[in-house]
């Protein structure tokens, strides 16, 4: 299928409208804000976080242990703690597979690259992220039904950078874990670890 933001909103049609409302419309939030940070931050990569930010969670169509087989099928690379801890983590890599599977337009081969490198790392980040990956990330955590103030802070100018918006999220994160006695993934550390200015 050829990449577009009208073919993009198809496909999340197909698979979550009918089956997972509240990630239907979860997804069509997250695809606005990515669009108002990378008006912000890169006005080059709206469209692709548009699509990105419709489609990050696609994967959330299948069950956990069906992610897991998914995953162990196609030979991806799946942590410990993913696995054991947080299985429905793993839909990040099933979405992206999903993804690339539905757009195997190779006139935009690097744009789908691009995206489903984003929509792979949304739920952790990675040690690489580049904006459209931080972009992803910082709107799923942001949209308006997540009740925190980190919008808000962007909008006021207290927070300019995505690196500190992907670290403010990252801490209220470990917080969060804290307070409900579980531990923080490790790969959300490892990101935070290795944020750049890219």
């Amino acid at each position: 299928m050829k990449l577009s933001k009208k073919n993009a909103m198809l496909t999340l049609e197909t698979y979550l409208k009918d089956t997972n409302i509240k990630k239907y419309k979860h997804s069509l939030r997250v695809a606005k804000m990515c669009q108002i940070l990378a008006e912000k931050w890169d006005p080059s990569l709206s469209e692709d976080a548009s699509i990105a930010g419709l489609l990050h969670d696609i994967g959330k169509s299948i069950k956990p242990k069906e992610m897991l087989y998914e995953c162990i099928i196609k030979k991806l690379t799946l942590y410990e703690f993913s696995i054991f801890e947080t299985p429905v983590a793993l839909h990040g890599k099933i979405s992206a597979m999903i993804f690339e599977k539905v757009f195997d337009d190779k006139a935009d081969l690097d744009r789908v690259k691009a995206i489903s490198h984003a929509i792979s790392s949304h739920v952790t980040g990675n040690a690489n992220m580049n904006l459209l990956d931080k972009i992803l990330f910082i709107a799923d955590n942001i949209e308006p039904a997540k009740n925190n103030n980190i919008f808000s802070e962007i909008q006021s100018g207290e927070l300019t950078s995505p690196n500190e918006c992907v670290e403010q999220i990252i801490l209220l994160k470990d917080l969060n874990a804290i307070e409900h006695h579980r531990i923080l993934d490790p790969l959300l550390l490892n990101t935070l670890q290795n944020l750049d200015e890219r």
